[in-house]
């Protein structure tokens, strides 16, 4: 059952207003500079947005997944690349240490992500391995009293603003379960991250690859909950698709908004075109597409809070969720004719930063094939 609290309408508020006021008006600006949102996401921290689901304790304000899924979509309705970012920090890099630090490692980790002086990612991708886990070959070898770490990590969303990275890599054996999750400063020697430029779409979310040449670590950077392995790990990830559909679900909001002011303006044979029936039809699907996706992923989400295992359910909304996404910047495009290919309307944009957001959690295919998985039981 989805229920919202008092506190979540109030944070949807002002987050709403916030992005408004101060993420849409430089939006352009950084999709065609391929800058970074340092300033965005500082007065985000100032909002204590990037501690919204760390606990108290660790300086957080110990809220919901719901919470956090609400904050990113409002972000994202009017900068996909500033609410990439920050579902990355949320969903992802905090996720991380949340689910398999021990609590010495949330003590150290988790204040300063909380307050903002450190954002954080995570690496999994790899240029041969981007939906395949099994053959990521970064590996991790036992040296001394800690690890080295050799590898290439590809498509890490905001990795280029990150300060904390955590990396998944091999322990040794070739097998799933042999897999590790290591925390990493970006700044370290043997470290070096390339910025991934001149991207089709979200061209302001920090989007780097990561060489990993002998990056020395001592033993508490292995976080020991990874030491299940991949049924471990995949519960970050499972988080991570929950920003994701986030992310998509605040780019189609955005797109809709803007194809239904400029219909209600644009006049055709003496009436607004939002009296046409064709584009009443479009308006109407898109809003449906994207309210039903919004009640899967908060389902998914109210689960995973609740501590229940939800794997098919976060797939079901993310794959709706990009479903929807796709169908309502495309009709936005169509919409708005001519304009819709120009930069001037932000439609254009948002088409293009839902294209970019395939990798972030997995395509539509791999999201199909763990549904299917998890209703006929058959993995082949």
């Amino acid at each position: 059952m989805i229920r919202f609290e008092e506190h979540h309408q109030e944070i949807r508020e002002m987050i709403s207003d916030f992005s408004d006021e101060k993420i849409a008006p430089g939006a352009e600006h950084l999709d065609e500079t391929q800058g970074l949102p340092k300033e965005s996401i500082g007065e985000i921290a100032e909002l204590e947005m990037l501690g919204l689901t760390i606990p108290e304790e660790h300086g957080g304000a110990g809220l919901d997944l719901l919470s956090a899924c609400l904050v990113v979509e409002e972000i994202s309705r009017n900068c996909g690349s500033t609410g990439a970012i920050l579902a990355t920090h949320l969903f992802e890099g905090t996720a991380a240490i949340l689910r398999l630090a021990d609590e010495a490692g949330r003590e150290r980790w988790l204040p300063d992500m909380a307050s903002g002086k450190t954002l954080a990612t995570f690496a999994l991708a790899e240029r041969e391995a981007e939906s395949d886990a099994s053959a990521i070959d970064a590996s991790a070898g036992a040296e001394g009293d800690g690890f080295v770490i050799h590898g290439r990590k590809t498509w890490i969303m905001g990795g280029m603003m990150a300060g904390l990275t955590t990396v998944i890599a091999r322990r040794g054996e070739d097998n799933l379960e042999d897999l590790g999750a290591f925390v990493i400063d970006p700044g370290v020697d043997g470290c070096e991250r390339e910025p991934m430029e001149d991207l089709l779409g979200l061209r302001g979310a920090g989007f780097c690859n990561m060489n990993l040449n002998g990056v020395m670590m001592s033993a508490d950077q292995h976080l020991k909950g990874s030491s299940a392995g991949w049924s471990a790990i995949t519960k970050v990830i499972d988080t991570a698709r929950l920003g994701a559909a986030a992310v998509s679900l605040g780019v189609a909001r955005g797109a809709i908004a803007h194809a239904l002011e400029y219909s209600s303006q644009r006049k055709a044979f003496g009436r607004s075109i939002d009296r046409f029936g064709a584009i009443r039809a479009m308006h109407a699907e898109a809003a449906t597409a994207v309210e039903g996706a919004r009640l899967l992923l908060w389902r998914a989400a109210g689960l995973i809070d609740a501590g229940k295992s939800a794997g098919r359910e976060v797939s079901m909304a993310n794959l709706a969720a990009k479903q929807a996404s796709y169908k309502a910047t495309r009709d936005a495009v169509q919409i708005l004719g001519g304009n819709g290919y120009s930069r001037e309307y932000p439609v254009e944009r948002a088409y293009r930063d839902v294209q970019a957001l395939v990798p972030f959690g997995g395509g539509e295919d791999l999201q199909k094939i763990l549904v299917a998985r998890s209703m006929t039981g058959v993995r082949s």
